[in-house]
C-alpha cells in the first residue's frame, strides 16, 4: 500500500514538473546558441533557460560569463563591448566543428526559437538593473504569451524592477546555499525578501541547501513557486519531483525526462 501510495505520488510530481533545460541542450550543445536552444525544443524540453547581459550600445546578447573567452576563444568584456562586435563571434567551435556556425544570440534572436504554445523560456538578467527598459521594450509586445515567460535573477534589485516594470511576468528570485562571502544563506530572510519585492517565487541551487520536506513546507507556505538548478544526475531530479518542486533545471533534459518517466 506504501509502494502504490509513493509510486502515484512520484508519478504526480513528474506530470507537474517542468524541465528546463540549461542554457538550452547544453549537454550536446554550446551553451546559450540558437543550436543548443532548437535541440532542447526539439527533444520536447518543458522550457529553456538563458543568460542576458546588456551590452555597451543599450541592447542585449545572451551569454553567461562576463567576457566571452571561455565559449569563443577570443577575451572581450561583454559590458564593454558593442552587440555588432559579440554577434561576430564564434560561440560554438569550442563544443565541436559541427557548431561552428554558432554565434552569440540577442535576446530577440533566442526568443524567436520559442514553440507557439506552452514551451517558455526563463531569462536569467546577468546584469543590474540597467536592463530592465530594454527587457520590457523586447518583451511587451510578448505580452499575449505571458505564460510563456519568466525572469530570474540573482540580483535583487533587477528582480525587483523588472516586476515592477512588467508585472505581468512572472519573476523568481535566484540564490545559491552559501553568499559571496561563504556564510550560509539564511532562507527565512530570502523568503521574506521576495515576499516584500512582491516576485512569484525561488528558483535555488541544489547542491548547498537543506533540501528536505519541511524546506519545501516554508517556501510554499510564503505562496511561492519553487525550482532547482543544476540538476545533472537521474536521481537526484527523481529526489526533487518527489519533493514537489515546479521545475528541475538541468544541462540534460532527455535524461531529466527518462528518470522521471515523462512522455
Amino acid at each position: 500500500m506504501k509502494f502504490a501510495a509513493l509510486f502515484l505520488l512520484t508519478a504526480m510530481s513528474a506530470h507537474a514538473l517542468e524541465i528546463v533545460a540549461h542554457r538550452g541542450f547544453s549537454a550536446r550543445a554550446p551553451e546559450n546558441t540558437l543550436g543548443s536552444f532548437e535541440l532542447a525544443w526539439k527533444n520536447q524540453t518543458d522550457a529553456c533557460e538563458l543568460d542576458v547581459y546588456l551590452t555597451a550600445d543599450g541592447k542585449t546578447i545572451v551569454i553567461h560569463d562576463k567576457d566571452t573567452k571561455r565559449t569563443t576563444g577570443v577575451k572581450m568584456d561583454v559590458a564593454t563591448s558593442t552587440q555588432a562586435e559579440l554577434i561576430a563571434l564564434d560561440a560554438g567551435s569550442w563544443k565541436g566543428k559541427e557548431w561552428a556556425k554558432e554565434k552569440l544570440p540577442t535576446l530577440e534572436q533566442a526568443l524567436a526559437t520559442m514553440p507557439k504554445g506552452k514551451q517558455r523560456f526563463f531569462i536569467e538578467i546577468k546584469c543590474g538593473a540597467e536592463i530592465v527598459p530594454e527587457l520590457k521594450r523586447i518583451l511587451e509586445p510578448m505580452k499575449g504569451r505571458a505564460a510563456q515567460l519568466a525572469i530570474i535573477s540573482f540580483n535583487r534589485d533587477a528582480a525587483t524592477e523588472s516586476k515592477k516594470a512588467m508585472p505581468w511576468i512572472q519573476v523568481y528570485r535566484l540564490a545559491s546555499g552559501k553568499t559571496k562571502e561563504r556564510k550560509v544563506t539564511d532562507l527565512t530572510q530570502l523568503i521574506a525578501d521576495t515576499k516584500a519585492d512582491k516576485l512569484d517565487g525561488l528558483d535555488l541551487s541544489a547542491g548547498d541547501f537543506p533540501w528536505d520536506e519541511a524546506m519545501v513546507k516554508q517556501i510554499r507556505e510564503a505562496g511561492f513557486g519553487l525550482y532547482v538548478w543544476t540538476v545533472n544526475k537521474a536521481a537526484d531530479a527523481q529526489r526533487f519531483a518527489k519533493l514537489g518542486v515546479d521545475g528541475i533545471t538541468t544541462d540534460d533534459p532527455v535524461m531529466v525526462r527518462e528518470a522521471l518517466g515523462k512522455k
